[in-house]
């Protein structure tokens, strides 16, 4: 069986104190919001040092309290800064449970039994820290049910004590309050610890998707570019060597930038240039003996939507290369804007592929719009035998 995350997350030996100390190597740091319950000790201090009891129960008490804060601090700092509330397993004994809580609960047991010998009936005082520790340590459910018996034990001893001054009960009850507030605060922090431990999980998963598409648009892109490059090597072989030499290294040289490519992106060190886009759109095209008629330029579109009207242009490309069988595109590069028709085969009623759908998110994501059409409204209107054609419009 797993140890529970607090017995993880608590320090294995006492030479961790010192990471609690400014200056310190590996200085984990005071958690002031944990801490901050101390503040509570100086009024009762205070109270101490202005009562009518002799000056030893009053040095006594004093010490006492001041080392149980300072033992407090330590100790649910080491807690707050390591405990995990999202990995806590379904099942573990009382054992596992007891274990991290063990020796905060003793040290701070001693402070508070000599502080106890000077202020006697008012030991409920420290109910909310003991809560405090047994409830960042434990399970909600076995923490819960070990501040209850705590605290039906105190109020229990704390009676007869009423019976001779009200003000005890008055007090009993507003440490229990106290602990009360500790119990929320559990409660609290597990719910936003689960909160952020599903934000990570939410944008670990959002970028996974992200790079895949990215991945997925670059590999189907380069895939179909160095297939078309083979293709025409292969034909040229025979008839003109030279050409055929000349296709090979370009194959070569497509395939080491679709690599470096492929491995940017999974780095995230590298977005689609939009100029090199139209070059690498242009030389496809024409690789496959498809007649292009390119307008606008790079420089027409804003920095800001260069990127992805070049994944739009890449992704175009892509699919006419590899479904259309299309003999002439046209397409059109403006601000905002970015729109592909060619007269192939068309959709035929085919559903969107994942690149399509991985550039409708995109485009959905920046606040645009994405529009894909078969047939084609408006061919390419170049004369010869056209098909239906598709038409892409990518609109931001």
């Amino acid at each position: 069986m797993s140890a529970s995350p607090a017995q993880a997350a608590l320090p294995a030996s006492w030479s961790d104190w010192r990471r609690t100390w400014p200056g310190t190597a590996g200085w984990l740091g005071v958690d002031v919001q944990s801490s901050i319950w101390v503040g509570f000790l100086i009024p009762a201090i205070a109270f101490l040092l202005r009562s009518p009891a002799p000056a030893w129960a009053k040095a006594l008490g004093t010490v006492g309290m001041t080392a149980f804060g300072v033992i407090y601090v330590i100790e649910i700092s080491l807690i707050a800064k390591r405990v995990d509330f999202t990995r806590v397993p379904t099942q573990s004994t009382l054992r596992q449970e007891m274990t991290p809580a063990l020796r905060p609960l003793v040290l701070l047991a001693i402070c508070a039994g000599t502080a106890i010998i000077a202020i006697t009936w008012y030991f409920p005082l420290f109910l909310p820290y003991f809560c405090a520790v047994l409830l960042f340590t434990m399970r909600l459910r076995t923490g819960l049910m070990a501040c209850a018996c705590l605290c039906v034990t105190s109020l229990l001893i704390a009676l007869p004590a009423t019976a001779l001054d009200p003000q005890f009960l008055y007090f009993t009850l507003g440490c229990l309050l106290s602990s009360g507030f500790v119990v929320i605060s559990r409660f609290y922090a597990e719910q936003e610890e689960q909160r952020a431990h599903r934000a990570r999980e939410q944008a670990a998963m959002a970028e996974r998707e992200e790079i895949s598409r990215d991945v997925h648009d670059l590999l189907g892109h380069s895939l179909t570019v160095l297939t078309l490059k083979a293709e025409v090597a292969q034909r040229l072989l025979r008839q003109d060597p030279q050409a055929a030499e000349r296709e090979l290294a370009e194959v070569i040289e497509l395939s080491r930038a679709a690599l470096a490519d492929v491995r940017a992106t999974v780095t995230r060190l590298r977005t689609p240039d939009l100029a090199s886009q139209v070059e690498s759109s242009r030389t496809a095209f024409a690789a496959a003996q498809i007649d292009a008629e390119i307008s606008g330029a790079a420089g027409d579109v804003p920095l800001g939507q260069r990127e992805l009207i070049s994944w739009a242009l890449r992704e175009a490309t892509t699919n006419i290369l590899r479904h259309a069988a299309a003999t002439r595109v046209r397409v059109a590069i403006a601000a905002g804007r970015l729109h592909v028709v060619d007269n192939g085969r068309g959709l035929a009623g085919a559903p969107a592929g994942n690149g399509l759908r991985g550039l409708r998110r995109r485009v959905e994501a920046a606040g645009g719009r994405l529009r894909v059409v078969s047939p084609a409204p408006s061919g390419p209107g170049m004369g010869g035998q056209e098909g239906p054609g598709t038409e892409m419009e990518v609109v931001l």
